[in-house]
């Protein structure tokens, strides 16, 4: 409640922060060779700040509401790591034609989880062969 009418307010604020950190490697051992490797974490993190809904003229002439708010705050809590990890060789037959091996994994976990957990794994091997002309 409140502005107008008189009532008490209590204004909502939301909190969000995020991490990462990437990094990448590229070795070429010879025209013929390549290999690469890729990393990156990301940690974030956000919440809704406790509130109340107090409204003390409201409250002293109505009897009390049956939902419970005290809790409301924890249901956009957000906290979540994340791992992305890539391996790849590339050998190139001569300038227009190439095959490439790729190994890509990933880590998700649901740090805070409240209605139910979402976190995994995934991982894949992929080959491409690439012709440029």
């Amino acid at each position: 409640m409140g502005g107008q009418d008189g009532f008490t307010r209590d204004l909502l604020n939301y909190g969000s922060e995020s991490n990462s950190l990437l990094a990448g490697f590229k070795y070429q051992a010879n025209d013929k060779w390549d290999l690469g490797l890729d990393f990156s974490w990301t940690q974030a993190e956000a919440a809704l700040s406790p509130f109340e809904l107090s409204a003390p003229e409201y409250e002293a002439t109505h009897p009390t509401m049956s939902f419970d708010f005290s809790e409301s705050h924890t249901y956009s809590d957000l906290d979540s790591t994340r791992i992305d990890a890539d391996a790849w060789l590339k050998y190139s037959f001569n300038k227009g034609l190439w095959l490439r091996f790729r190994y890509h994994y990933i880590d998700y976990q649901d740090d805070a989880p409240y209605l139910y957990d979402t976190s995994g794994t995934f991982q894949y091997i992929a080959g491409a062969l690439g012709w440029v002309f």
